[in-house]
């Protein structure tokens, strides 16, 4: 504990710059760019009874939608319910998740790297841009934590808490999901099979009554998931869609025909055609990459992060909020040098594409962008994989 001492300036100060921006800027000017008034929007729904999942379909998985209902009716309790209460009590619990984020990134850091390097990560984790805007544009943070806290409960041995976490995770966002592949690379059957079955518990758990008490509702909101058209992706350039991953007004989720709507072209290049290359690629990187947990963990953080890489460029649609649970694993993964080297890159393409060229309407830009991007993805899972490999 006396060795944490050290750390303690890095959390502090990691977080007073989060909760001194929120006391300064006015919630409109912090929340610009971001999803905030459309969680928003959604949340006050709940004045007249109506609930996500069971009243009304949601892009997004059953945690957030809760969780920012919960939110909302604090800040009835506490003020007016107005759009600014909102912003604090939700920009002070993403806050709160990043800290914890950056708890475990220190955790994971020392595991791996050693007392010497564990310092520098900390700081350059708790002075990166996208991280910190991301926490008052979106809710990635709490995914964030679950896939760090999966990956420390796992170092740890403690299985069955890093498969609630995972479970936990899935319910959010899907991709605390990629984890398992690694889990079942690095265990035998008696060991990652509970693994996987706890982590499908957690998610029964928990679209379970949804799906009973909504219904249709419940339903379309799962499908429209997988239902959306390609956005900000190699593959969005090749359909011919320059759009972002926005779904419409908050009030189009009361049609259930909405959910599964495109909202642009359809896909050029065949769905089971790109899957199965994918997946020959990724069974390829699965059976030859040496992981033997015993011997070297860092291998295990650069095969999940590798995964991530993979999946991101299979994917039909990026998020530049999902650099929040990338770029920890970069840093965890790769040197130093090199691992700031892309974060700082993609970085700055990302904020390129979002906010300066698209909210401005400059969407053809993205012809520039998505490929650059699409590169020096390619060019990271090439170094991960260098360091998976078996050699």
């Amino acid at each position: 504990m006396r060795d944490w001492r050290r750390f303690t300036p890095i959390l502090v100060l990691f977080l007073a710059l989060r909760l001194m921006m929120l006391a300064t800027f006015l919630p409109d000017d912090l929340t610009r760019f971001g999803d905030y008034p459309y969680y928003y929007a959604l949340a006050r729904f709940s004045d007249d009874g109506h609930l996500p999942f069971i009243h009304y379909w949601s892009e997004h998985l059953p945690v957030f939608p809760f969780i920012s209902i919960a939110i909302y009716r604090l800040a009835r309790l506490v003020s007016s319910g107005s759009y600014g209460s909102y912003v604090y009590l939700l920009g002070s619990l993403m806050a709160a998740f990043d800290t914890g984020s950056l708890y475990l990134f220190l955790r994971l850091a020392r595991r791996l790297w050693g007392e010497e390097q564990v310092v520098q990560l900390g700081w350059t984790y708790s002075v990166l841009f996208v991280p910190l805007i991301f926490c008052w544009w979106t809710f990635e943070g709490i995914t964030a934590f679950f896939i760090l806290l999966a990956l420390c409960l796992l170092m740890d041995g403690r299985e069955k808490g890093s498969a609630v976490a995972v479970g936990l995770g899935a319910m959010t966002k899907l991709v605390p999901l990629l984890i398992l592949p690694a889990v079942v690379r690095t265990r035998p059957p008696r060991r990652w099979l509970p693994y996987v079955l706890v982590v499908g518990m957690v998610m029964v758990a928990v679209a379970g009554p949804l799906l009973y008490l909504g219904g249709p509702y419940a339903v379309a909101s799962f499908r429209s998931i997988v239902a959306r058209s390609s956005y900000q992706t190699v593959w969005a350039l090749i359909d011919g869609n320059l759009g972002t991953g926005l779904l419409g007004a908050a009030t189009d989720h009361f049609d259930l025909a909405t959910a599964t709507a495109p909202a642009g072209h359809p896909a050029r290049v065949p769905a089971w055609l790109k899957t199965g290359l994918f997946g020959l690629l990724y069974l390829f990187i699965f059976l030859k990459a040496d992981l033997n947990l015993n011997l070297n963990l860092k291998r295990l953080v650069s095969f999940v992060c590798l995964t991530l890489v993979v999946f991101f460029l299979w994917s039909k649609g990026w998020s530049p909020q999902w650099q929040v649970f990338l770029f920890p694993l970069i840093l965890l993964s790769l040197p130093y040098r090199l691992a700031l080297l892309f974060v700082l890159a993609l970085s700055g393409i990302s904020l390129a594409e979002w906010p300066v060229l698209l909210s401005r309407g400059l969407n053809e830009w993205l012809y520039l962008t998505v490929p650059l991007r699409t590169g020096l993805s390619v060019l990271l899972a090439i170094e991960l994989w260098r360091r998976v490999r078996s050699q």
